[in-house]
């Protein structure tokens, strides 16, 4: 029988389950805390007190809805999705992704390792900290989920069977509308810095822009190239200085690549942009910004090279054969990931779920800038994407772009 976990009953229930003796030996001093800081799931820690760091886990429940919002309902079948993707990032990506140590069908619970030893790359970004395998981990993360589950890799009936089982509706329908619908029109759920608004008008009244958008729409919804995480943003991965964990893949199915790579891209010009806040001291603040556009141009030309490799080596050749078409690929896959960044990163600044990249700066005015500045980045990014011939123009785009003249 279904229940919701809580801190009272979280220990009682570990007792039941395999993990209790595999993990922690039957330990008598299990401790449990409240991890609940996303948006969708329960997660809470469970760990023995005398040894915390090493015998530990996380509990991760699927409830009927959002947590943080009720009234969005949401398939508690999210988890079985979420255990299944773990399942094969660990596979192709070992080390990249939590382990997977039990999971309970019945209740909705993933049993995953506790990346204890990791922060929320938000907030190491938020403090400038500088993570030298950042760029070579997510690089290598992307380039084998995508190709490893795509055309080029799978004979066409195993992913047509595989677009089936990786049906998300409800949680494709959730990206839908907060990514590519809400925010370039007066809704109910947007909300943004007051001081923002003559921007926001700009935006709302700018066909050209939400024509763009609305492709970039038309491709999440019907581009199945590769099992793709579906919300791969800063909040989703844990880091430290020498690994890379990436977390939360609940919202995965069948859509386009350069979703999660203009995901992970997208939310590094928020950071970015940010640092105007975050970073005061301009020398500091100059340093940790071009560390961050080195990191984007890093994330591609890794990402573009493991995904070249893995294409010359292991791709089905009776099927793509022609060497010119793979750096066809390859260019139209950086010139959607613009597009495709651009709306992961405009989304946060106009739509329903802020980051705390922008939202933790206190003043108002001061954030406005910061936001304009980013929405003007994302803008570059989708209304020049088809000129992009390399990772150095969205670099470039980044750079040269200025807060609107109304919140300057």
């Amino acid at each position: 029988m279904f229940y919701a976990l809580n801190e009272q009953n979280a220990i009682d229930y570990v007792k039941t389950r395999p993990v209790y003796q595999s993990l922690f030996s039957g330990a008598k001093d299990l401790r449990v805390l409240d991890l609940a800081a996303g948006n969708i799931n329960l997660i809470f820690r469970v760990y023995s007190a005398s040894d915390p760091l090493n015998k530990s886990v996380i509990l991760k429940q699927a409830l009927p809805y959002a947590w943080r919002y009720p009234d969005f309902k949401m398939p508690q079948s999210r988890a079985i999705k979420e255990w299944e993707v773990l399942v094969m990032e660990n596979k192709y990506c070992p080390g990249l992704a939590p382990r997977v140590y039990d999971f309970d069908r019945e209740m909705y619970v993933n049993f995953l390792e506790d990346c204890n030893r990791h922060v929320i790359m938000r907030q190491g970004l938020m403090k400038q900290v500088i993570y030298p395998r950042f760029a070579q981990d997510i690089g290598i993360f992307l380039a084998r989920t995508l190709f490893y589950t795509s055309n080029l890799y799978l004979p066409s009936d195993k992913v047509k069977e595989a677009v089936v089982n990786y049906t998300n509706p409800v949680m494709c329908k959730v990206t839908e509308d907060l990514v590519f619908t809400e925010p370039y029109k007066q809704h109910p759920n947007n909300h943004y810095t007051p001081q923002l608004e003559p921007h926001v008008c700009e935006v709302y009244a700018d066909d050209v822009l939400y024509s763009e958008v609305l492709e970039m729409k038309e491709a999440f919804m019907t581009h199945a190239e590769a099992l793709v995480h579906g919300d791969l943003h800063t909040g989703s991965i844990l880091i430290n200085t020498e690994q890379t964990v990436v977390i939360d893949p609940e919202f995965a199915y069948y859509g386009p690549m350069a979703f999660d790579i203009g995901a992970v891209l997208g939310n590094l010009v928020l950071a970015f942009a940010s640092q105007e806040s975050h970073a005061p001291d301009v020398e500091k603040r100059r340093a940790y910004q071009s560390w961050l556009m080195d990191t984007v141009s890093e994330i591609w030309h890794v990402f573009a090279g493991e995904f070249g490799r893995l294409w010359d080596s292991e791709c089905n050749r009776d099927e793509w054969p022609a060497e010119g078409y793979k750096q066809k690929y390859l260019l139209r896959l950086l010139q959607e990931t613009a597009g495709m960044g651009a709306c992961k990163a405009m989304r946060r600044i106009l739509g329903m779920a802020h980051v705390p990249d922008l939202e933790s700066i206190p003043d108002e005015p001061a954030r406005a800038r910061v936001e304009s500045l980013a929405l003007n980045a994302a803008i570059a990014w989708i209304k020049n994407r088809r000129q992009v011939t390399s990772i150095d123009d969205l670099v470039a785009m980044v750079w040269d772009a200025k807060p609107h003249p109304a919140v300057a």
